[in-house]
């Protein structure tokens, strides 16, 4: 057995087979050997060097959308950016596909990816919702940016649904506002819908019951059982997306007069309402070094153990929502308590001579 194939063994590369490959591997971790940290990461670092003038070109997979469209939904444009100016830093070229305009089979994609030696894969979010990608990852470094594609599950850099939506209800609190309402825009089922409706629920454990307000879900939304909601529970806030500040400016409501307002996502319209940003391109940027990191570590197809990046999102204030008085008393995010134990580091004494 050469030197170079137990090499090739520790780092899974797939220049060999996957038999002595797993043979090696199980070798080396009878005899207790573990990899030097800093030896490490000083080949990551020369490999990369290496992978980028051999694989110096990433696919962008862009689905539903067409080229055409591309312009008019923020978060891809913003996604874009990020990607862009990561993979710029890194080394790498962007080859874009527009699956809508592409028109071929998974099959002919693989093979069209292949013959141009692409190896690294970035996945871009459905525009409708959660979805599945039928391809055949296998022999790919692959990421994805958010949670939109349920399967296959592919590393990802996302959004921290829960911590944006704590963070806006606690804001709203800290104005005086306690009876809040949520305009679920996300589609049912996914992870965004699912973090958000859990931080809106559990807050209403926070407060009195009389001041509870159920969710208008997606599939309720229309200009009638808007109204009709609106009137039934007289909320002092609406949380929700651009979309339905259109709606209820369209039905005749003016905001911050009638109620306040919060943007659930500040990378559409109105922007300068108070509201949250999801801060794209730093999810595009690490949806980029999370693919750099696999092809250094040779880690192709889809993973046994994916990996999650969370980006925390950014609150901005704006005109929407006014201070409203005496600040509700609510609590969301861990915090550390006055009586909880508290580690102090303490310096080892020297050693007497």
């Amino acid at each position: 057995m050469s030197p170079s194939a137990v090499s090739l063994a520790l780092r899974n590369s797939p220049k060999i087979s996957d038999q002595q490959r797993e043979r090696i591997q199980g070798i080396a971790h009878r005899l207790g050997y573990t990899k030097d940290p800093h030896i490490t990461q000083l080949m990551a670092h020369l490999r990369q060097s290496r992978s980028t003038r051999s694989a110096a070109t990433l696919a962008v997979l862009i689905p539903e959308i067409s080229a055409s469209e591309q312009q008019s939904y923020l978060p891809i444009v913003a996604l874009l950016e990020g990607l862009q100016a990561q993979a710029a830093r890194m080394g790498f070229e962007l080859d874009i596909f527009h699956l809508a305009d592409l028109g071929v089979t998974p099959a002919r994609l693989r093979s069209i990816l292949i013959a141009r030696g692409i190896k690294g894969i970035i996945l871009l979010p459905f525009r409708s919702g959660v979805g599945r990608i039928d391809f055949d990852f296998s022999g790919f470094c692959a990421a994805t940016a958010g949670f939109s594609i349920i399967d296959p599950m592919l590393d990802r850099a996302c959004p921290n649904y829960l911590q944006m939506m704590d963070e806006l209800l606690e804001h709203h609190c800290a104005l005086g506002y306690e009876r809040i309402g949520l305009v679920m825009t996300y589609s049912e089922g996914g992870i965004g819908q699912k973090l958000f409706t859990s931080s809106f629920l559990f807050f209403q454990t926070k407060i009195d019951p009389s001041q509870h307000i159920p969710i208008l879900p997606k599939k309720d939304i229309s200009d009638d059982n808007l109204r009709c909601w609106i009137e039934t529970y007289r909320p002092q806030s609406i949380i929700s997306a651009g979309s339905t500040y259109q709606r209820l400016v369209r039905l005749g409501y003016r905001i911050p007069e009638d109620f306040g307002f919060a943007n659930i996502d500040l990378s559409e319209p109105p922007d300068d309402a108070t509201g949250v940003n999801h801060r794209y391109r730093l999810i595009g940027s690490e949806t980029v070094s999370l693919v750099a990191s696999n092809l250094n570590l040779n880690q192709t197809g889809v993973p046994d153990n994916p990996r999650v990046v969370m980006v925390d999102s950014h609150r901005r204030n704006g005109f929407s929502l006014p201070s409203r008085g005496e600040k509700v008393p609510v609590t969301l995010r861990t915090t550390v308590s006055e009586k909880m134990p508290r580690q102090k580091a303490v310096a080892a004494p020297l050693a007497q001579s």
